[in-house]
């Protein structure tokens, strides 16, 4: 099996699939971190359709941006994935070329360590295979320390995408109180604010979907996220 050297995400996707059947067991230590990780975002929020938060409409040059060159993971020490793979880690790309496709390790970026991204790894269900991809809003805070050391356009674009899917999600689990765990909502949500101490100011869709479902959450497992509305929420009262 032999893919493209760049990445959407039907192909990611593809490549994905083709890892899992190689290294089963393998496989699901290893988190979806990176470009391909902010796919996976992209591509979950287009599904939601959610009427205020989606994902915005790209020129052909910014899908251009948007392409991977790579897969990158966390879950596995290069040296490692290299003697796994039986292929070297080429230094010039940073990729270790397995098949066709172009995969990388990384054992800690500026903010993501392993450990955290093991920890909070969101568990993705396919109808044919199961990987983990990095939590969104360690991601975003990732991609925006990236942009203060770094000039790459594509990490403009993934940080506007997660801070979409990061609303549309604090939205969405608000508004629905019997999938709501509101330990990981909360933990979820300081990531977002430690990464930008405005995320939760100024966007008048948020405030206008998160102030009435909070307000409306009565079970006693909501008080700690009711208590962290008054201080963290703007316009929020009880």
């Amino acid at each position: 099996m032999s893919l493209p050297k760049v990445y959407d995400w039907p192909r990611i996707r593809a490549a994905l699939k083709h890892l899992s059947e190689k290294f089963p067991g393998d496989f699901e230590t290893w988190q979806l971190i990176g470009g391909a990780a902010c796919w996976f975002y992209r591509a979950y929020l287009e599904r939601a359709n959610d009427p205020d938060f989606q994902v915005p409409k790209y020129s052909a040059a910014e899908e251009q941006i948007w392409l991977s060159k790579d897969i990158d993971f966390m879950g596995l020490e290069p040296e490692h994935a290299a003697a796994l793979f039986a292929s070297p880690f080429n230094p010039e790309t940073h990729t270790i070329n397995f098949e066709g496709i172009e995969v990388d390790f990384l054992e800690e970026g500026l903010r993501l360590t392993a450990r955290d991204v093991s920890a909070t790894a969101r568990e993705v269900r396919t109808t044919e295979f199961v990987f983990y991809a990095v939590e969104a809003s360690l991601l975003y805070e990732e991609k925006l320390t990236l942009l203060k050391v770094k000039s790459r356009p594509q990490d403009r674009l993934h940080c506007a995408l997660l801070e979409e899917f990061l609303k549309f999600e604090f939205c969405h689990e608000a508004e629905i109180p019997l999938a709501l765990q509101p330990r990981k909502w909360m933990a979820r949500a300081r990531d977002s604010k430690t990464a930008n101490l405005n995320f939760f100011e100024k966007d008048e869709r948020l405030t206008r979907r998160l102030i009435p479902a909070i307000s409306r959450l009565a079970a006693p497992e909501h008080r700690a996220l009711k208590h962290w509305a008054k201080h963290h929420l703007p316009g929020y009262t009880e």
